[in-house]
């Protein structure tokens, strides 16, 4: 750590690269001590738990309602939006109330429960907040992966030999990222032209669908490793913001159905002499994005144009660096 007077700048833009990677070169340390604060409040949730179902003059009930608390408060994560997490912390705060009532019986047992309760619940709502936090380095550290990589990378980017765009694209992910690379060397991992079916029973072509397999759990319990899917949509003329929105609700139906998080959600198209984006196709492709939602986990993707430019070299909209994987985003 720097040791001098923090006040002091010479170059705001190298000054922000210099306390990016400060953080970064902590985030190790700050992770363990969150991980250990997690132990250590698990811990004594467990024996506060216990105590009250002892202490208790309703042991049975004193279980239930322990019981109900917490799965409110884990549930409560997973809502879509404030008014839902509001509504279940009401809920919690109703039945942690109603434990009070099972100490009713002896002064010494209700005085316990006053103690015990109370700190059941902070407890819980400790671990909910170390999760945000815990989550909130896992997002820092891959953004920060993610603008070093930007500004590390090669500017100009060169199209590969191949027979049309779509086969172009995906040799040129292959060159950049090793991942992909691997996979493409995997039996049925690779499908062109593939027509793949959505949530909603309705059947997309996409011009080229590269899979990583997620693991057996994570559908049905979203336990283990999601995998990754990319999914390539050739265009003979610049997307318009009807094309994309299309590719978007395709991907996030399709991956609805397969539980697979997109990782990279690509529209390619040889660009001829002055051709470019409508602006209402570049406003859309940088602002929105696919998502997919599974077991509380959300998962989101930008959506990315890559135009052939005549000179030989690729145009993208927006840069989306090869760091391997799907980014998954905040509950």
């Amino acid at each position: 750590m720097n040791k001098g007077d923090v006040r002091a700048v010479e170059n705001p833009i190298t000054a922000i690269f210099d306390l990016a990677e400060d953080v970064e070169a902590q985030s190790p340390k700050i992770r363990i001590a969150i991980q250990y604060a997690r132990i250590f409040i698990g811990f004594w949730l467990i024996l506060n738990a216990l105590l009250i179902v002892v202490v208790a003059a309703a042991n049975f009930l004193a279980l239930a309602l322990s019981l109900i608390v917490f799965l409110l408060l884990l549930v409560r994560r997973w809502m879509p939006n404030a008014a839902s997490r509001t509504f279940l912390l009401g809920l919690a705060l109703v039945m942690g109330a109603l434990l009070l009532f099972t100490f009713v019986g002896a002064p010494e047992r209700l005085l316990l429960g006053l103690v015990l309760v109370p700190f059941f619940f902070l407890g819980l709502v400790a671990m909910g907040y170390l999760r945000e936090i815990k989550e909130f380095f896992d997002y820092y550290a891959l953004r920060h992966r993610v603008v070093k990589s930007v500004r590390d990378a090669d500017p100009v980017a060169y199209v590969p030999d191949g027979t049309d765009v779509t086969q172009r694209v995906i040799r040129f992910l292959a060159s950049r990222n090793p991942d992909i690379d691997v996979l493409m060397r995997t039996p049925h991992a690779l499908s062109m032209s593939a027509l793949l079916q959505g949530k909603s029973g309705m059947t997309y072509q996409f011009d080229a669908y590269l899979s990583s397999p997620s693991s057996t759990l994570w559908p049905l319990l979203g336990i283990g490793k999601p995998g990754y899917a990319v999914f390539v949509k050739a265009f003979k003329a610049p997307p318009t913001v009807n094309d994309f929105a299309a590719v978007k609700r395709a991907v996030e139906d399709v991956a609805a159905t397969t539980r697979v998080p997109p990782a990279r959600v690509i529209t390619v198209w040889h660009a001829e002499g002055e051709a470019g984006l409508p602006e209402d196709a570049y406003e859309y492709v940088m602002k929105e994005v696919v998502r997919l939602r599974h077991f509380g986990k959300e998962f989101v993707c930008s959506l990315q144009s890559i135009a052939e430019s005549p000179d030989g070299t690729y145009d993208f909209i927006p840069f989306v660096p090869e760091i391997g994987g799907p980014a998954q985003g905040s509950v």
